[in-house]
């Protein structure tokens, strides 16, 4: 599945929010936001700061997937840091 798919259908059930909310909050229909959150097609690019924004994240949150090694690095230093105090 397409990180962003991954991503809008996450966020989605973050805000407990149907198909049919996202789609009426967009001005897109609900079988675009299927399609989107199946992989099946991307939003418009200018759809992409629309959703951001819906969502209250930057577009990097949308369109980049996290480097597991960087995440796994990032906890490593936080827990090592926390653990010195």
């Amino acid at each position: 599945m397409l990180p962003i798919a991954e991503k809008i259908k996450e966020l989605r059930k973050l805000k407990n929010i149907t198909q049919t909310d996202l789609a009426d909050a967009l001005g897109v229909s609900f079988q675009s936001v299927s399609r989107w959150e199946r992989g099946q097609a991307y939003p418009d690019i200018e759809m992409i700061p629309k959703i951001a924004a819906y969502f209250s994240v930057t577009t990097d949150v949308l369109l980049i997937e996290p480097d597991a090694e960087a995440i796994m690095n990032c906890r490593t230093a936080i827990i090592t840091t926390f653990c010195s105090l």
